[in-house]
């Protein structure tokens, strides 16, 4: 089995902080024929430097086993937000950051996408940043140099793991079911950090609500916030000193949640998954929409109207297409599941990226998706009529029930996950039974 996919890329020379200026350099682009599509002088040095440190924390750990990470961040640039995002090396945690391009004295501001070499030279250069310095940021070089008397190009081959691809689309499932649950000055988040015991438990522990913020509990309890791995939250330790407070979000049914510092200069978000040892890239929460029977021509229409809007107006494109918004909203969510979107769950809304991967070819890496299909072209799929659906297995056949409340089967697979996982093989054949109607 396929376990990673090369990709080669090419680099005009090394980042680096050369004076006041940080150069993120990146891989080729293919959004035009500058070299970079975004630059600018920050007005707030230090902070940053700390969001892309923590972001690089992030990317460079794997909080499980003593791996080195390969991984680089994704740097996605439009009129109004500069995001950078990416995922441990365990792709149990999600990273991202959101800057108003008005936090910049900015040079150039273009559209467009890219992963970046963020090299262990460079952070150092960014531990060393202070306030009174001047920081500029530029995002973007795509050229293709050769080694000259004066100049050298950097190539970098890789082998990106499929679990880290999937991830990318994972994570655009569950952000649009997150809730804010808990709301925290910076004092009382720091408080909160500093109380975890200096040994991680094994167990899951319990996040509740206290006099004084937030605590630990060992223990379940009503409104209780269930987290394994705890010690993955202590990246934000040094985003709180200046920060004006953290937000919790947290989405019940897969019991995902996510950590926001916000400050005036940007916004930092976690997204953990409930235990230590479950990474995204498994847990088939896009498949949904992957089998949903989409149309093809609205995904085309829907994909063509984008322009690297930092937030898209569903409404506004429901217009545009004349169709229903929730027509829009479930094409969205197919994009978002094959990297053309990513999702903001703050500003409750889908911003344009392309991630510089095939991430077309994700449905091709689903087995559940690719065994469902196989199930349809087999004709194992029978209505019953009220909902209910016979899916026949190599021994038995299963029951598919779709409610209001969603769809169920009486499959092992199903009885043991309860969907937290997505949907089994034979909900999703029901799904493309439906749509082929």
């Amino acid at each position: 089995m396929m376990t990673a996919m090369d990709f080669v890329y090419r680099y005009a020379q090394p980042s680096a902080l050369r004076g006041p200026r940080l150069h993120l350099v990146t891989t080729a682009s293919r959004v035009s024929d500058q070299p970079y599509f975004f630059k600018g002088r920050a007005r707030h040095p230090e902070r940053l430097a700390a969001h892309l440190l923590a972001l690089s924390q992030v990317v460079r750990t794997h909080f499980f086993l003593p791996r080195p990470a390969v991984l680089d961040p994704v740097f996605t640039s439009s009129d109004s937000v500069l995001r950078a995002e990416g995922f441990s090396g365990c792709v149990g945690v999600y990273a991202r950051v959101d800057l108003s391009t008005e936090l910049f004295d900015v040079e150039c501001r273009g559209r467009g996408t890219t992963n970046v070499d963020f090299n262990e030279p460079m952070r150092r250069a960014l531990l060393g940043v202070r306030r009174e310095q001047e920081l500029h940021l530029s995002v973007g070089v795509h050229q293709v140099a050769v080694e000259t008397s004066g100049t050298r190009m950097v190539e970098k081959k890789v082998k990106l793991p499929l679990r880290w691809v999937k991830s990318f689309s994972e994570v655009q499932a569950y952000q649009p079911r997150l809730q804010l649950t808990f709301e925290l000055t910076a004092a009382e988040a720091l408080i909160f950090l500093r109380s975890f015991p200096k040994v991680p438990p094994k167990s899951l522990s319990y996040v509740v609500s206290s006099a004084g913020g937030l605590r630990l509990s060992q223990r379940p309890a009503k409104g209780a916030i269930p987290l394994g791995g705890i010690h993955r939250l202590a990246v934000l330790e040094p985003l709180l000193r200046g920060a004006s407070g953290l937000r919790l979000w947290w989405d019940p049914a897969s019991q995902v949640s996510a950590w926001e510092v916000h400050e005036p200069t940007g916004r930092f978000t976690l997204l953990l998954s409930p235990e230590l040892y479950r990474g995204f890239s498994g847990e088939g929460q896009q498949l949904e929409a992957l089998g949903s029977g989409s149309r093809a021509e609205l995904l085309r229409k829907v994909r063509a109207k984008l322009n690297w809007d930092s937030r898209i107006d569903v409404d506004h494109l429901a217009t545009q297409l004349l169709t229903a918004p929730s027509e829009v909203t479930g094409a969205l969510a197919v994009l978002g599941s094959q990297g053309v979107v990513g999702y903001d769950a703050l500003e409750r809304c889908y911003f344009h990226r392309e991630l510089p991967f095939d991430l077309e070819r994700v449905e091709s890496l689903q087995p559940r998706l690719l065994s469902a299909r196989k199930l349809l072209a087999a004709d194992k799929v029978t209505a019953l009529g009220q909902g209910e659906f016979a899916v026949a297995g190599e021994e038995v056949k299963h029951i598919v029930r779709i409610t209001g409340d969603g769809a169920r089967c009486s499959c092992p697979w199903f009885s043991k996950h309860q969907g937290s996982r997505g949907p089994c093989k034979h909900v999703l054949a029901v799904q493309l039974y439906e749509g082929d109607q």
